[in-house]
């Protein structure tokens, strides 16, 4: 491991918490300027250390792909990685909206029994059949909430839907922004 403090970390991947592996190496007085939150929406935090303490300085919501890229490798349907997605969903609209207390309430509940289901559930992919996909518990848990979570899904739709932009990658069908820096020019 690093045995010298350094005053200043910039994480360039979404994390939850920051390691204490990390925050170890951080001198007083230093900081650490990151991207903290779940896959779908962070805040971007100046976190300065100061004796044992650490003082957030919020810099307002951003979007990374994640530090950790088997986060950004689970199946959709995997219950951890939706109820992380539902969790911070659940953050970022109720800044935005305002949710019923008891739409709140079962929205909680579903993160919970999300959380709950036992390791090891099947992955699903486009191979599986329309049985598979309905019998997987996910499905199933999600179609018993589906009387009050249907009207809520094509907003869960609209914010689950953030992608990362890839700028002059080839699949980029936008011109004039490989190689250049036109977009900097005033």
């Amino acid at each position: 491991g690093l045995s010298r403090r350094v005053d200043r970390v910039l994480v360039t991947g979404s994390v939850r918490i920051l390691p204490p592996e990390i925050e170890a190496l951080v001198e007083d007085g230093g900081f650490v300027l990151g991207p903290f939150g779940g896959p779908v929406h962070q805040r971007l935090l100046k976190r300065e250390k100061q004796g044992d303490e650490w003082i957030d300085t919020d810099l307002g919501g951003v979007v990374f792909g994640p530090m950790d890229l088997n986060e950004s490798e689970r199946s959709p349907l995997d219950p951890h990685s939706l109820a992380d997605h539902l969790e911070d969903l659940l953050g970022l609209m109720s800044e935005v909206i305002e949710i019923e207390d008891d739409t709140l309430t079962r929205l909680e509940g579903l993160i919970i029994s999300l959380r709950e289901l036992p390791a090891g559930l099947p992955t699903l992919d486009e191979d599986s059949t329309e049985d598979e996909i309905l019998e997987h518990p996910v499905m199933e848990l999600l179609l018993m909430e589906m009387e009050w979570l249907g009207p809520m899904w094509p907003l869960f739709g609209d914010y689950m839907s953030v992608e990362l932009a890839n700028p002059g990658s080839p699949g980029d069908e936008e011109p004039g922004m490989s190689g250049g820096h036109e977009d900097l020019v005033p």
